[in-house]
Formats: C-alpha cells, sequence, structure tokens
C-alpha cells in the first residue's frame, strides 16, 4: 500500500527449482467474492458495462447450453464469457454500485499474461449472491493451454504488480472514468520504483523503429491502421506459438497508423526477442528474420523494418476485413452475447449464399461458421456459397485466401463449382472462441489455388466446407 494511492497492489511470484517434479497448470488467478448487492454494475471495457440480474433473479437458473450459460427468472441467459477480455489494449476492470462505489483491477503492464497480445481470457461474472472479480494472471479458456515446468528446469516469473483500485464517484460510468484515468496515471509509473520483491525486473531497455508492409505488385507502402508490433520468444521445441507462451514476459505496442509509421516499445525486459506486426487491413502477420536483443537502459533502435504481403496479383473481390476478428460480419459487432449460433438456422435456413457486388457482409455473412443440428440431434455441416462474375477466364494460377480469425476443432476444405475439392485442412488449434462467445483467437492464413479451366465464363461458385 503507498499513502498516496486508494487501494492494494498486488503481486505473486512462482519458482519452480530444479529439482522439482514435473509440474502442470492451466490458471493463476486472484478472484474477488463482491456482494451483489450492492455490486451490481459490471464493466470490463469502454462498451461493455451493465447491471446484472439480481441474486433472486438469478437462483434456480436453468443451464443451457454449454454448462456455463444460465436462464435467469427474467428469460434473459447470462454467460460468464460474455465478459472476456483481450489482454491488447486491456488496462480496467471490475464491478461498481450504483451510487457509484468502485472495485477495479488497474494493470500498467500485462507482459506477464501468457498468450501476451494474443491472450483472451475472463474477468468478471455473475455469480448470485456474489459479484467474482477475477483477473487470471494465467489461463486456457481460449486455448493459450498449461504452464508446465519441467524436473530440471529452474523456472520463475512475477506475475503483476497490478492496483486494487477503491474510488467514489456519481455514478458507475463515473467511477470507470475515474479508473480509466488512474490507468494511464499508473502506467506512466511502470515499471513501480517501490517494489522490491525478487524477481522484478526494474532496469530495462527499448526497441523503436519505423513500420513498412509493401504491396508486392507496385512496392508501394500500405497505409496501416491499427497496427501491433509485439515482442515474443522464437517457436521452437522449447516455445509454442505465441498464443500458448508462458515462460517469459512479451511486450507490445498497439494503435500504430500511418505510411510507414515510427513505432517504440518501452519498459522492455532484457532479453533476446522475436518481432512480429501486423494490420488492419493488410493480410498476415509478419516475423522479422532475426532476433532482437535488448539490454537494460538502452533503445535498441532497429531502423525501418520492411514487410511484403504475400499476394501473386490484384484482389478481385474481397469479403470482409482483414483485422484478425469477425467484427465486421453479421452479430459480429456485438458477439458478446450468448446465443448468436443458434440464430444461424433461421437467419441462414439455406445457409450462407453469398453473391459478390450485391450481397453486403455486415448483413449477409455470418460471423462464425457452423454446424446446425439436424432433428436426430447430430450436427450436419453447412456448405457456404460465394457467387461470382467472370467475363473472361483468368490466365495464371488464382489464389483463394482465407483468413480464419478463431476456430473451435473444425476442417476446412474448398470445392469450385462442384467440381474440384481441395485437399482438407485439419490441423486447427482449437481456441473455443465460437461456445465461449468471441471472435479472436488463433489467426490462421490457408491458400487454395486455381487454374484457369476451373472457372468459366458467366457465373462461378466457390463453396467453404467447413
Amino acid at each position: 500500500m503507498l499513502n498516496d494511492t486508494k487501494g492494494v497492489y498486488f503481486s505473486l511470484k512462482l519458482d519452480h527449482k530444479a529439482n522439482y517434479p514435473d509440474t502442470q497448470f492451466s490458471e493463476i488467478r486472484l478472484i474477488l467474492r463482491l456482494k451483489s448487492n450492492p455490486f451490481s454494475w459490471l464493466q470490463v471495457e469502454d462498451d461493455v458495462g451493465r447491471y446484472l440480474p439480481t441474486a433472486e433473479q438469478q437462483k434456480n437458473c436453468q443451464v443451457m447450453g454449454p454448462k456455463e450459460a444460465c436462464k435467469v427468472k427474467t428469460g434473459e441467459v447470462i454467460h460468464k464469457y460474455d465478459w472476456s477480455i483481450d489482454a491488447l489494449k486491456h488496462d480496467v476492470h471490475g464491478f461498481a454500485t450504483k451510487n457509484g462505489l468502485g472495485c477495479w483491477f488497474v494493470t500498467p503492464s500485462m507482459e506477464w499474461e501468457n498468450g501476451g497480445a494474443y491472450n483472451r481470457d475472463l474477468a468478471c461474472h455473475q455469480g448470485e449472491n456474489d459479484s467474482l472479480q477475477i483477473m487470471y494472471m494465467a489461463g486456457s479458456h481460449y486455448g493459450a493451454g498449461d504452464e508446465y515446468p519441467k524436473r530440471g528446469e529452474n523456472w520463475s516469473k512475477v506475475y503483476g504488480p497490478y492496483l486494487i483500485y477503491l474510488n467514489k464517484a456519481g455514478s458507475p460510468q463515473a467511477s470507470w472514468r475515474d479508473a480509466k484515468a488512474v490507468a494511464k496515471v499508473e502506467k506512466a509509473k511502470w515499471p513501480y520504483s517501490f517494489v522490491s520483491q525478487p524477481g522484478y525486473v526494474k532496469q530495462r531497455g527499448s526497441v523503436t523503429g519505423k513500420l513498412t508492409i509493401k504491396n508486392p505488385l507496385n512496392n508501394s507502402a500500405f497505409r496501416l491502421e491499427d497496427a501491433v508490433v509485439t515482442l515474443v520468444q522464437p517457436e521452437s521445441n522449447r516455445e509454442s506459438i505465441p498464443n500458448q507462451q508462458w515462460r517469459h514476459y512479451s511486450f507490445w505496442t498497439h494503435s500504430i497508423s500511418g505510411v510507414s509509421p515510427n513505432f517504440s516499445i518501452s519498459n522492455v525486459i532484457p532479453g533476446t526477442y522475436q518481432l512480429r506486426a501486423w494490420s488492419k487491413g493488410v493480410v498476415g502477420e509478419f516475423i522479422l528474420n532475426k532476433t532482437i536483443t535488448v539490454t537494460a537502459g538502452r533503445t535498441t533502435n532497429l531502423g525501418e523494418i520492411v514487410f511484403t504481403e504475400k499476394r501473386v496479383g490484384p484482389i478481385a473481390w474481397e469479403i470482409g476485413i482483414p483485422d484478425r476478428t469477425a467484427k465486421e460480419f453479421k452479430h459480429g459487432d456485438h458477439f458478446n452475447q450468448w446465443g448468436l449460433p443458434y440464430k444461424f438456422p433461421k437467419e441462414f435456413p439455406n445457409g450462407v449464399n453469398y453473391y459478390i457486388g450485391k450481397y453486403n457482409y455486415a448483413r449477409d455473412w455470418n460471423y462464425c461458421h457452423i454446424s446446425v443440428p439436424e432433428r436426430s440431434g447430430k450436427y450436419q455441416s453447412i456448405p457456404w456459397n460465394i457467387y461470382f462474375i467472370l467475363r473472361k477466364k483468368p490466365t495464371g494460377t488464382s489464389v483463394l485466401r482465407v483468413s480464419v480469425a478463431a476456430n473451435s476443432s473444425t476442417a476446412l476444405s474448398v470445392s469450385i463449382n462442384g467440381v474440384k475439392n481441395s485437399a482438407e485442412v485439419a490441423n486447427f488449434k482449437d481456441d473455443a472462441c465460437v461456445r465461449r462467445d468471441g471472435i479472436r483467437g488463433f489467426y490462421r492464413e490457408l491458400e487454395f489455388k486455381f487454374g484457369p479451366n476451373d472457372f468459366k465464363i458467366g457465373e462461378n461458385k466457390i463453396t467453404l466446407h467447413a
């Protein structure tokens, strides 16, 4: 505790000595059990806040599917995953009372979170008489996986510190705004000078540079929007994909925009990292072909980093926006509510049949591709069709690029004009986003190639089989 701060700082250190046995765990969390009366207002993001049903309304609720979903006496279905958070830009979540008494987790850095900038996990949810305020320091609800230090491995990590902030304002919304303002102050103090916990690193470095992503067809630089640069560990036999990394800390910066914009990642713990980047509107995740060494007290200036988007020719048509989410599609702007996949059979009784140049993906392309239950109870895959007109056949190889924002144990193949079927892609990692009300998970890019004779003059049809 500090004299000038209305709250308590919390941190946790885990140690695994070389003589310890193999260890495995999937969650580290701090839970505050607040009384739901009076703490009835939940908020996790600027646009995600609400009053929860009362304890009486939640009592003896009807369990839905999945089992965490609960139909209360008002008829509403509440689902704890509707208030999950993405670590990428997150800094505050918690509860408040109707008269503005607030209890908030304020996070100046989530460098310790497993999966780092890729992570999504639970934050707050209902519990009848309790409002559960949770900080997942490690979590696996969206595919991040377990942490598993091995015998012979010396490993330690400090999670936090972060602030448990208590405030009083005129309303829940005012309490939230105050907590957000405090988050800015806390970020400016990071790393905290007052921390004496062994293993907490105060002496740090920074990484700067200029990010350029080029169009290979004309060598021009794309105008980037909401780009991200992150420092992670290179994949190896020891380190998984960045979404599932847990041994080390990771660092990032976001909201980078412009043509060849500058970027800066500050307060980086000394070490060796791999740089990865992506941007809204540009297909791909870009990986620097060399590692970066960060030294305490020094700035590592990378100069201009130039990546080239993978593209074989001009874009004939595009459905959606390359942004690693499904936000732009039907229901994507309000994805965090239970039951949206169950609406698909009524909203698309004949499946998705999308006509290029006529249809609008915000209305005519569902945010998730799901199987539909038959009367027997078995689930049936429903193909999605894309129709487009060609005035003449292409002269070379054409490529269909499919960006998968998230997936849940599926496979995908493609056919054209009902004839040519691609090989099935089945090596997806399950990130649970569909069943846990998310639109951002394990990002994948797939390519399906077609020759000139696969097309015909007039109407063509590409079918997605999932």
